[in-house]
């Protein structure tokens, strides 16, 4: 984790809107004014963003809730056990690599905010993330496909998952 916050670099703002982030996927309300801060999600394929989302702390804290305590639980040892949170977004968070290495084309990161100020970063190779895909129980993954289907319209169910929404 940085010293200090910084301004949130571009690779986190919307590829659809081509500026930061406005407001919550989920609920609408304007992101720089939640006091709980709010988490950018992304995921690439070789450079082209596959999907993104913001949740402000109160939704992504709504729909954890609702997975299955199989799957917080197993995630949560996954991460005790495997993730390293001082990598940045140029590192796999779980086994080092850095983007693109070993012919790695895919990769999701995640930024956590305070306002209009990046505080946090990670990101996850697709190998990490089909790994930890398999941790997740069917009550857990149908939760996460009423998700996309309320909030990323046009994403089909199954596309994504809902793995950057653990808490790391």
């Amino acid at each position: 984790m940085p010293d200090s916050p910084t301004d949130i670099p571009r690779e986190f703002h919307s590829e659809y809107e081509g500026r930061p982030f406005q407001s919550c996927t989920r609920c609408g309300e304007l992101l720089a004014e939640i006091t709980g801060g709010y988490q950018i999600f992304k995921l690439y394929r070789r450079s082209e963003a596959l999907y993104e989302y913001a949740l402000c702390d109160p939704c992504h804290t709504g729909v954890v809730r609702e997975f299955s305590g199989e799957s917080k639980e197993r995630l949560a040892e996954f991460h005790r056990q495997r993730v390293s949170l001082n990598l940045g977004r140029w590192k796999c968070c779980v086994c080092g690599n850095a983007r693109g290495e070993e012919g790695e084309e895919e990769f999701s990161i995640t930024g956590a905010c305070l306002g209009r100020r990046l505080v946090h970063e990670l990101m996850v190779c697709g190998a990490c993330r089909h790994e930890m895909q398999g941790l997740l129980s069917a009550h857990t993954r149908s939760v996460w496909d009423r998700f996309v289907d309320e909030n990323l319209p046009g994403v089909p169910s199954g596309t994504i998952s809902p793995l950057e929404l653990m808490p790391a």
